[in-house]
């Protein structure tokens, strides 16, 4: 996994596109409905093709933004719903996470108190209803199960990203 550090949503689409150019990855890129990643002026970089939705298995790059990480173990928790399909998580070989750096929490428990706030907070819309799953993810997809042979992107993507935006 690499981190890049960018001091507010306005910087994202410029970190995004920088490191699929120094990645030599394709500038179509699908995302997740999210109100977190509406908050970037995508417009600005006008050599991103941006589909919102769920990847198909020809999709390479997806972005996404995380509810929660996890200083303690570097993880990322991600939460599937209908603004956030878990196949973003899983089918591109190349998963671009934003994160607000007010969501990194301490643990693991710190992250379970999180959801279930959320769930209870009236504004958030989810009636009281916790997510449907919640995935940990540190670090890209990798296996050595079969004959001891390390095999990257097994039961994900084999790149991960995280953009960490430090401002509000």
């Amino acid at each position: 996994a690499t981190v890049a550090h960018v001091a507010s949503m306005d910087d994202v689409p410029g970190a995004v596109g920088e490191y699929l150019r120094g990645e030599n990855l394709p500038s179509e890129i699908v995302m997740a409905p999210d109100a977190t990643l509406d908050a970037a002026p995508w417009s600005d970089n006008s050599l991103l093709e941006i589909r919102r939705g769920a990847p198909v298995e020809s999709d390479q790059v997806t972005v996404t933004s995380a509810p929660a990480a996890v200083a303690e173990t570097g993880t990322l928790a991600m939460y599937s719903g209908p603004d956030h399909p878990a196949t973003l998580n899983f089918i591109p070989e190349t998963h671009v996470v934003v994160l607000p750096a007010g969501r990194v929490v301490k643990s693991y428990e710190d992250v379970w108190d999180s959801i279930r706030a959320q769930a209870s907070d009236p504004e958030s819309g989810r009636g009281g209803q916790l997510p449907r799953t919640v995935n940990f993810v540190t670090g890209p997809s990798r296996s050595g199960d079969i004959e001891q042979t390390l095999l990257l992107g097994a039961h994900g993507p084999r790149r991960l990203h995280i953009v960490i935006v430090d401002g509000e």
